[in-house]
């Protein structure tokens, strides 16, 4: 049987690799406090049951990219990877984006 953890860890590393999606933001009292979150890993809790698992992950979306789209493929890329390096069917992959950060800023240039 293969470990719940096993699957987060997965799933966490798909989000990670993905354009525009970063980790979920701190949270005080359930409000996203700071500004960090797309360097952080991705909020990922996941259940087995046999040979099927199914997933929700709490993310952060790049402001102006489009949810649906991102989404689609995030959702597409994570079963995608989970079935084959587990062998388990995934049953759902749920995706809440916590935060919409503006993307980020080019360097100054010094003269």
């Amino acid at each position: 049987m293969i470990a719940e953890r096993v699957v987060e860890k997965i799933a966490a590393r798909v989000v990670q690799e993905s354009e525009r999606l970063g980790g979920d933001v701190p949270r005080v009292l359930e409000m996203p406090f700071g500004r960090r979150g797309m360097d952080r890993p991705a909020r990922v809790t996941a259940w087995v049951d046999g040979q099927v698992t199914g997933l929700a992950i709490t993310v952060s979306l790049v402001w102006a990219a489009s949810a649906r789209a991102t989404t689609r493929r995030l959702r597409d890329d994570v079963i995608d990877r989970v079935e084959q390096l587990t062998g388990l069917h995934v049953d759902h992959v749920d995706i809440d984006i916590a935060r919409l950060p503006p993307p980020p800023r080019p360097a100054r240039r010094v003269r």
